[in-house]
């Protein structure tokens, strides 16, 4: 069993509005409402237990959850602070429940689809105590002194920008906060208190407009995005182009497309060296002005040695639908000399398919050779070429 925790206890006294951000109507209806919704609408949350402002709990009720949705446990009241708000929550949720998932209420353009894909990142890694989804920072990120100050700049590529929902294995969570109210341990949002425990979280890629209403612009934002404006900066259709390359190695197993080919020869890499996996979220985080799957999934995080690029895969499909986007069709090829790829040819496109959540007959695998030319032709390695298309839905 699946629940989740909606945050909704803050005053937003920043956002000077009579009753808070939670209140703040946007496209007809209250924050805290469109929040509701999509976990309403998310088929892997099976219960919703909303804290409240102390003062607010009977007006959150009335105005926000009650049109919202379909799935609430119980409305109770917050604490002082939002760590204490998630320990009243904790303890109306089920003690059967496996997965907790923790969310600001005043992040309303959360999807089901960043939803599931955060569900199914924990899910599908039983080391991993917790999943975060954020996206890695894209602004030049400067160290400074108590009079601001530059005094260095740090690396951004080893920074996420860290947003919610979190998803956290229950037992965990429970024990990580009893722990943290034991010792006076203060964290700002949930993983830190997991990770003050030494559980181990990863981070999965989500959409940057998934902002949390803080002050009167962020409104602004929100209002543009469910009234139709989330997507008129987006064109209708776009295309991506992936392009990967690994070489082979000994003692390693070949896979291609998620399926293990047999060969005596593996790829080199940090994860499980699926080239054609790579080029084609390469293609696809190309198509969505991401950048490279190396920001993504950096090589240097050990988070990634030698996990699954399907799995990876599906947070990238899970990525372009938060954004507005899903996969019309694509277009793979393979280049090399060896092994023939024609006997696993259908195996990989209904694997592909799967992770993407799309038809096979959306997927296209070939593979050719270059006539003993190049790497390829040497049998040092193997190329993948990609090609997609996406089309907006939103907006």
């Amino acid at each position: 069993m699946i629940a989740a925790i909606i945050v909704a206890g803050g005053s937003g006294e920043r956002l000077g509005l009579p009753g808070g951000k939670q209140l703040a109507r946007v496209a007809g209806l209250p924050v805290l409402a469109h929040t509701l919704r999509a976990f309403d609408a998310c088929d892997e949350v099976d219960a919703v237990v909303v804290v409240a402002h102390p003062e607010r709990t009977e007006e959150y009720r009335a105005e926000a959850v009650g049109p919202a949705s379909g799935k609430i446990l119980a409305v109770v009241a917050g604490g002082e602070t939002r760590q204490a708000s998630v320990v009243c929550g904790l303890r109306v949720v089920p003690a059967d429940v496996d997965i907790i998932v923790v969310h600001d209420g005043a992040r309303p353009l959360v999807t089901p689809a960043v939803i599931s894909a955060a569900v199914s990142a924990l899910l599908a890694d039983p080391a991993l105590d917790g999943v975060v989804v954020g996206h890695p920072s894209y602004d030049t990120l400067k160290i400074v002194d108590e009079d601001a100050r530059v005094v260095g700049t740090a690396d951004r590529r080893v920074f996420w920008s860290a947003q919610t929902p979190q998803v956290f294995r229950a037992d965990v969570l429970r024990e990580a906060y009893e722990r943290a109210e034991s010792l006076g341990i203060e964290g700002t949002d949930d993983a830190a208190i997991v990770e003050a425990a030494g559980g181990r979280v990863a981070m999965v890629p989500g959409p940057r407009d998934n902002v949390k209403v803080t002050v009167p612009e962020d409104l602004r934002v929100v209002e543009r995005a469910l009234a139709g404006g989330r997507s008129a900066d987006m064109a209708a259709t776009r295309i991506g182009l992936g392009y990967d390359v690994h070489a082979f190695a000994e003692g390693r197993a070949l896979v291609l497309g998620g399926v293990e080919v047999p060969h005596d020869r593996g790829l080199a890499g940090h994860s499980d060296a699926d080239v054609l996996a790579h080029a084609i979220m390469d293609a696809i985080v190309g198509a969505l002005r991401e950048g490279d799957i190396g920001r993504l999934f950096p090589d240097t995080d050990p988070a990634y040695r030698g996990i699954s690029s399907i799995e990876l895969l599906r947070r990238v499909a899970a990525l372009t639908a938060g954004r507005g986007y899903r996969l019309v069709d694509l277009d793979a090829v393979l280049v090399l000399e060896a092994p023939r790829i024609a006997p696993y040819r259908e195996r990989m496109r209904a694997v592909l398919a799967e992770a993407l959540g799309v038809s096979p007959e959306q997927v296209g695998v070939k593979a050719t050779t270059t006539e003993g030319l190049g790497f390829e032709g040497r049998g040092e390695g193997v190329a993948a070429h990609a090609v997609v298309l996406l089309e907006r839905t939103a907006g």
